[in-house]
């Protein structure tokens, strides 16, 4: 008969635990086979090889040792026997085994197996690939199975030949392959294998009901030899289960996985039935009770083993069976096509179940009240009335499990227990779904299927519980196995959120999230365990460790067993997560007390490699987005949008493919295929969807897995941040877009641009940084723009969808906002000489770049050009584009200021209440446009002393600024700030309007003097104002600043530099002080910096820490004096003329004069009324007493000659009464410089 027509021959191992016995029994039957063999053949004794005897050895555990030492090297039983006792020497017969951890114990085991797989190859290669690339395809075909940590209820098979089943297989050492059978969880570290991204632990299927490996053999069979036919399948056993009596409670682990490990008849039997049919097919060798016995000594010896076997193949019936296989395998008839190996399987009346039941929580378990509670609270309402399902849904690794379990516990231990009966199932995969309910069913016979359990329950009249753990798997419905009775309960544990929708009631699921701070700490400490009482430094890295791994139930647990093994303490473990983060989180170190066989990332990367390819690719770009916030919108527009040019076409290509996942057959944005994405994800609850504010997020960890993992895999060249940067480029809104959605998008994508910017040394595409651009200057990052134009510029070129008048604009804009006026002034003056040759005067962005020039002339206080050149803008863009245009409307709100800037107020005011009109009825009262409108209409009030119509105005402009802009904004911080003041001054003393015409009259003087030249006249009056405006405003008001650098400047004009450095310093310490409206800081700041460049000053005044403080001067007012000296006080750098100090005095008297004059010219009301007030001169004499204070210091002050005091006296009563009674009480703080609202092109 030719080697064709031969039937194959097939061999399955059982597998063991690597105890002391291990396979020994299934060794020593195969020698008994290879012996009758022999003798049938006539061959010479020693000459049987397994390798040559069977095309296919299939194995597990112990097993699959086996099978790889007969199939893949070639040894005989025989030294296979001898081979074998020498590892389990190794393992337990080592003076130090029984105190080794697993991680001692794996090491031991890994040496042991590299040396043999050295010493059976040739060359000598310890590292043996467990399938040899030249020869793919051997004639003895063998594979162990594993439990792929994906699913443990279905082995993985790892082959030492290519199969067609299994396109991408983990690839392995022999010895890898030999570690992952064998790893037995209490005995042995898993094994990981796979690429770096997506690395999985495999572990021994022995102790998970799998020590049986015939089902696949069978499988293996048909799927590797179709067409061909099997002769016999010859399956070696263990040892038969059977009745243990646990005598010592030292033993009972070891003793009940050994019994778990040898349970295999059940798969056995099965065959039995399934082959029934089909003589000299299937032969089954397996030791009966009597070696089980034996084995649960835990040290049998050999010699009682052999004893064992030869009573059992001395039996009549055994050794029938051994000569019938035997005689299969010398004449190979074939017996059955390998296509029909399913065979037939009868249905039995009974068969042996085993009923599960709910597995003990951890017992470190911590936290988790409130979620207890709410279950308590939910299965406690409606009891008898309706159906109670719970969904306990989140992230896997999160603690669903452990808080199902906790919850039966406390149920059942409770008086009286909350439910009759528990009936847990395994819902992982259908298979096991439908046989844990089908063991209910036989176990209370009251039938054989899973519908016969659902349909009990459903009758039953007690309270029952009913769990479903682990629902993740979305290839069936669960709902039809949920019992319809309003006496039972059903608990489900899932990934996938959708199961919610099963509950009954809307309290009827809870997500979990991550640990309480107080009970992630709390676990953490009790894993580590204790070493002495904690220290306030030690509690605070407890608390640090809790914080970088997010109170992540697992990767708390993961870290805590972790320093448990290793003895590292909380500050090593930081410093290590530092640089190795990803290593920590993926693998397990030590024991973790509880049944979850998964590291953090691991537990992801099965989740991720269910999802679909265009899910995956959603979740790598996201990766480099911020883990909240990611907007859908982003998605939509970029579909949208027009393809970007200038770009790297390799990233360009990759969101190509994906975006085309979302694109309908007309390349529109297809809104369904984006649902099923997004559904595929969140179904495993990797991602988080808000519907309401339409933004999805990550949790952190899994975010920096998924951006690790690429890195890992693919290093930093991976395309995904590049796509994810053309992905955010083309969905940003232009600068022109003015609508509140675009200006809610930018604010959006800002902390993902952070983020991605994060991840790249440099945005080296022009045309994405310009289109990136918008999106900083929403934020008021606008070094972040001047940035990305002057980047553009010095390359030489902004690209073909950028023309260079638009960017040179946007810089100065830039430069504009960050204070930089004389740049900003520079590049407009070239840029409108270029649009008006290029575009015409009234061409719109002309128009636009004049507006901008405008409001640059307004912050160098040239307020006539801007006022001139505002009219121009004003009418033209109200002729070429419309009275309610927003160009239009932003050019007439600058105009309202510079009114107010003139000390026009009544013309500021007519046209900022048209323009604030205008611009809610057009752009809505959100628009940041409105608000900005609001903010200029709000100040013109503050200097009209008309606060409470300030208020009103900005008590919803803020609340608007804080939900559409958010809190960090500019125009947040200044609304803020403004509003403030006006709540101070809406609830005390106003200003009076006129007043402020007399100081805004004084202000008109000294410019009128500095036009005409007169300096000295300037000065003097100069000096008057700012101790008036100090007086009467309060020293840090913004217009007493402003009247300080103006007399800086009229003195460094005037040749006086030292005194102009002087009140430099002044005005540097009062724009620096607390005191100082952080809202006018920010807006004039730009202007101090740019006056103190104009007076030729290299050196920056040092960050004040108190007043400067005021000198004695040797001549008259304005010569030089020397600074004194004093410890407590600022250094020389920062001290004033004492001339400022006895200018105090003459300013009184002058002040005295000018507020009378300005009281008769209102009229004598005023006056009056500070007459009847009892506590004004008090009041006013305190405030004149506090200048003092603040400009001498309470020694100088204090010292002074009694003329001088009584000069004083008499100028604190008389000057500032007036000035006193509109003064609000307490700290005065007034309006900032308003912001000018610019056009960007």
């Amino acid at each position: 008969m030719s080697e064709e027509a031969n039937g194959l021959t097939v061999l399955s191992i059982d597998g063991a635990s690597m105890h002391q016995s291990g396979v020994m029994p299934p060794l020593l039957i195969l020698q008994e086979i290879a012996s009758r063999y022999e003798d049938d053949k006539k061959s010479l004794p020693g000459s049987f090889r397994a390798s040559e005897t069977f095309q296919m050895i299939g194995g597990v555990g112990d097993g699959g040792l086996l099978a790889l030492m007969l199939g893949q090297f070639g040894i005989s039983a025989n030294d296979a026997i001898r081979e074998y006792h020498q590892v389990l020497e190794a393992i337990h017969q080592h003076p130090d085994s029984a105190d080794w951890s697993k991680e001692e114990r794996s090491q031991r085991l890994e040496t042991v197996l590299k040396a043999f797989v050295a010493s059976k190859t040739n060359p000598s290669d310890e590292n043996r690939s467990l399938v040899d690339p030249k020869e793919e395809s051997p004639r003895c075909k063998v594979f162990v199975t594993a439990m792929h940590a994906v699913n443990l209820h279905h082995p993985i098979l790892l082959r030492n030949y290519r199969s067609r089943t299994d396109a991408d297989p983990p690839k392995c050492t022999v010895v890898e392959a030999i570690r992952a059978t064998i790893a037995m969880p209490d005995f042995f570290m898993p094994v990981t294998l796979g690429p770096p991204h997506r690395q999985i632990d495999y572990f021994s299927p022995a102790c998970y009901g799998f020590n049986n490996p015939i089902d696949q053999v069978r499988q293996e069979a048909k799927a590797v030899f179709p067409g061909q036919s099997i002769s016999c399948i010859i399956s070696l056993g263990c040892g038969h289960p059977g009745p243990v009596q646990i005598k010592d409670a030292k033993e009972d682990t070891a003793r009940a996985v050994v019994q778990l490990a040898m349970d295999s008849v059940r798969a056995a039997e099965q065959t039995y039935r399934r082959l029934a049919g089909i003589p000299n097919l299937y032969f089954r060798f397996d030791v009966p009770y009597g070696l089980e016995r034996a084995v649960l000594r835990l040290n049998p010896t050999l010699s009682e083993i052999q004893a064992h076997i030869r009573a059992y193949v001395g039996q009549e019936q055994t050794s029938d069976r051994i000569n019938s296989a035997v005689k299969q395998l010398v004449e190979r008839l074939p017996s059955i096509e390998a296509s029909e190996l399913d065979g037939i399987l009868p249905v039995e009346a009974t068969a042996t179940v085993w009923v599960k039941k709910c597995p003990l929580p951890s017992p470190n378990f911590t936290g988790r009240r409130d979620e207890l509670d709410h279950m308590y609270a939910y299965f406690s309402s409606g009891v008898g009335t309706t159906s109670h399902i719970y969904v306990i849904y989140g992230l896997g690794g999160s603690g669903k499990s452990q808080l199902l379990f906790q919850f039966v516990l406390e149920c059942q231990t409770r008086s009286p227990r909350v439910f009759d009966f528990v009936y847990f199932v395994d819902a992982s995969l259908e298979t096991t779904l439908e046989t844990d309910l089908k063991a209910i069913a036989i176990d209370h016979k009251f039938g054989e299927t899973a519908a016969d359990t659902v349909q009990w329950l459903s009758c039953q009249p007690n309270r029952w519980l009913l769990v479903f753990d682990n629902a993740d798997d979305k290839s069936f419905s669960i709902q039809k196995y949920i019992p319809n009775s309003i006496h039972g309960s059903v608990v489900i544990t899932s990934r996938n959120p959708e199961l919610a929708g099963l509950t009954t009631r809307d309290s009827g699921s809870r997500r979990i999230e991550d640990l309480e701070q107080w009970a992630a700490e709390a676990l953490l400490k009790k894993l580590v365990g204790s070493r002495g009482r904690p220290s306030n430094d030690e509690n605070s890295l407890v608390t640090q460790v809790a914080e970088m791994l997010h109170c992540f139930a697992l990767a708390i647990t993961q870290a805590g067993s972790y320093m448990s093994a290793t003895g590292r303490g909380y500050q090593e473990y930081i410093e290590l997560f530092e640089v190795e983060r990803s290593r920590l989180l993926r693998e397990r170190k030590g024991h973790v007390p509880d049944s979850y066989p998964w590291s953090v990332y691991t537990t992801w990367a099965i989740s991720f490699e269910q999802l679909k390819a265009a899910p995956r690719h959603f979740m790598q770009i996201c990766s480099y987005l911020h883990y909240t916030g990611i907007p859908k919108d982003l998605f939509m527009r970029a579909v949208e949008s027009k393809p970007l040019t200038d770009v790297d076409e390799g990233p360009q290509i990759w969101l190509s493919e994906f975006m085309n996942h979302v694109r309908n057959s007309e390349g529109r944005w297809n809104p369904i295929s984006f649902d099923e994405i997004i559904q595929n994800v969140t179904s495993f609850s990797l991602l988080d969807y808000d519907p309401e504010q339409k933004l999805f997020s990550y949790h952190p960890l899994v975010h920096e897995w998924t951006r690790e993992a690429i890195q890992f895999a693919y290093g930093q060249d991976f395309p995904d941040v590049q796509c994810a940067l053309q992905l955010v480029a083309l969905s940003t809104p232009s600068t022109n877009d003015k609508s509140l959605a675009s200006i809610l998008l930018k604010r959006r994508l800002l902390p993902n641009l952070d983020s991605l910017v994060s991840n790249v040394v440099h945005i080296s595409s022009v045309p994405i940084a310009l289109r990136l651009s918008p999106v900083y200057d929403q934020a008021g990052r606008w070094n972040d723009c001047a940035n990305i134009f002057e980047h553009a510029r010095d390359i030489g070129g902004y690209g073909s969808d950028f023309d260079v008048d638009t960017c040179t604009n946007n810089l100065a804009t830039a430069y504009h906002k960050l204070g930089r006026h004389a740049e900003a002034l520079n590049l407009q003056g070239s840029v409108l000489a270029n649009q008006k040759r290029n575009l015409g005067e009234e061409h719109p962005d002309t128009l636009s770049t004049m507006n901008n020039l405008a409001s640059t002339y307004t912050c160098l206080g040239r307020y006539a050009e801007a006022h001139g050149l505002y009219l121009s803008v004003v009418a033209n863009e109200k002729r070429i584009l419309g009275d309610d245009h927003p160009h239009t409307l932003s050019s007439m709100n600058n105009l309202a200021m510079t009114y107010e800037h003139l000390g026009r107020h009544a013309d500021a005011l007519d046209l900022g209440l048209s323009v604030l009109a205008n611009k809610k009825r057009i752009l809505g009262d959100e628009h940041p446009d409105t608000l900005a409108s609001m903010n200029n209409l709000a100040s013109t009030y503050q200097v009209l002393g008309r606060h409470a119509e300030a208020t009103d105005l900005l008590i919803p402009a803020v609340s608007v600024a804080l939900r559409v802009l958010g809190a960090e904004h500019h125009t947040t911080s200044i609304l803020q700030q403004r509003l403030e003041h006006s709540l101070v001054h809406d609830s005390g003393e106003l200003v009076d309007n006129s007043l402020h015409e007399e100081l805004d009259s004084m202000v008109a003087t000294i410019e009128q003097y500095e036009q005409e030249g007169g300096l000295k006249e300037a000065i003097e009056q100069c000096e008057i104002a700012v101790d008036v405006f100090s007086a009467i405003l309060g020293e840090f008001h913004p217009k007493t600043f402003m009247r300080v650098l103006q007399l800086a400047k009229n003195y460094a004009m005037f040749g006086r530099v030292d005194d102009g450095l002087r009140q430099m310093e002044r005005a540097y310490w009062l724009i620096k002080n607390d005191k100082f409206p952080s809202a006018d800081r920010l807006q004039m700041m730009p202007g101090f910096e740019e006056l103190y460049s104009q007076l030729g000053l290299s050196t920056y005044p040092a960050e004040p820490q108190a007043k400067p403080v005021p000198v004695k001067a040797e001549g008259p007012m304005g010569e030089t004096s020397k600074p004194r000296t004093d410890d407590e006080r600022l250094p020389q750098s920062m001290a004033v003329d004492a001339v400022e100090a006895r200018r105090v005095l003459d300013v009184q008297l002058k002040d005295t004069k000018v507020v009378k004059e300005g009281a008769a010219a209102s009229g004598s009301t005023r006056a009056t009324e500070a007459e009847k007030s009892p506590n004004a001169s008090a009041k006013a004499a305190a405030t004149v007493s506090e200048v003092w204070d603040r400009f001498l210091g309470p020694d100088l002050h204090h010292g002074q000659d009694s003329a001088t005091a009584k000069r004083t006296s008499k100028t604190s009563i008389n000057a500032p009464k007036t000035s006193k009674e509109s003064i609000r009480k307490g700290k005065t703080r007034d309006r900032s410089s308003t912001p000018v609202t610019w056009h960007l092109l």
